[in-house]
């Protein structure tokens, strides 16, 4: 069974098509990129998905269940392209992931060191144990992106979904975190769906891509669907030109 099938979907904004005629699966334990210049509709697309914005035309279903404004019963993770708060805030990692705990850890009579055990787990899981007592407002851009991967499986979902996760990371917090990324899609079977702009990162991780334009333009295995011709066209002649200079050093 498919972790995510979307069909025909349609998302129109004060008379303006934003997404049209929409329709791609997504492999349970896939890795999945969705490619596009601005404004092509891959936030729109997500936000679709996870009910956030409404939909009239197309179906979407994960694993098997029809979603609709966010209905499905199915758990996912959401880390979105940037995070608004205030760095004042006096709040902490281990609180903020205390906060997020859903009622069905809420362990028996509230049992807060079994419910700490738990936080803590998540926060080594993604390897920032040590930031435990850290102000979030303290945080590196690296840092606050593992502690929101934290926040975004701590009801342990089946397909997480990633808006740009690392814009405004440095290269090694970018390779870091996407190896991150991967162990936990090979450790715990995640279905990883995310947006990016480096090709780079789509060749190397993603089991699929997704090219979109309002329209899906590709879908496939990177190396096979993002042909010269197609990264032109989305990109223009100079981004086709430099991707492949890159696309055949990589092998």
């Amino acid at each position: 069974m498919d972790a995510l099938s979307v069909e025909n979907l349609c998302v129109k904004v004060s008379g303006r098509h934003l997404i049209e005629n929409v329709t791609f699966s997504v492999e349970k334990g896939a890795i999945v990129a969705i490619i596009g210049p601005n404004g092509a509709g891959k936030t729109t697309l997500l936000k679709a998905i996870l009910g956030l914005i409404p939909y009239d035309v197309g179906t979407i279903s994960i694993f098997g269940r029809p979603l609709k404004n966010n209905n499905s019963g199915i758990n996912v993770g959401y880390v979105p392209q940037r995070l608004e708060f205030d760095r004042t805030v006096p709040l902490t990692v281990s609180e903020l992931l205390d906060f997020t705990v859903p009622p069905v850890y809420s362990f028996p009579f509230y049992r807060s060191r079994e419910k700490k055990e738990y936080v803590n787990s998540l926060l080594a899981l993604v390897g920032v144990q040590h930031l435990a007592e850290r102000a979030i407002g303290s945080l590196s851009g690296g840092e606050l992106q593992r502690v929101m991967i934290a926040k975004a499986i701590v009801n342990d979902p089946q397909v997480l979904f990633l808006d740009e996760p690392a814009s405004g990371v440095d290269i090694e917090g970018q390779e870091k975190f996407y190896d991150l990324v991967t162990r936990l899609n090979k450790e715990k079977g995640l279905t990883v769906i995310l947006i990016s702009h480096d090709l780079n990162v789509v060749y190397r991780f993603a089991d699929k891509v997704l090219c979109m334009n309002r329209r899906l333009i590709c879908t496939g295995k990177p190396r096979e669907a993002l042909t010269d011709e197609v990264i032109k066209s989305v990109y223009g002649e100079m981004m086709g030109g430099y991707m492949h200079s890159c696309h055949e050093h990589d092998h």
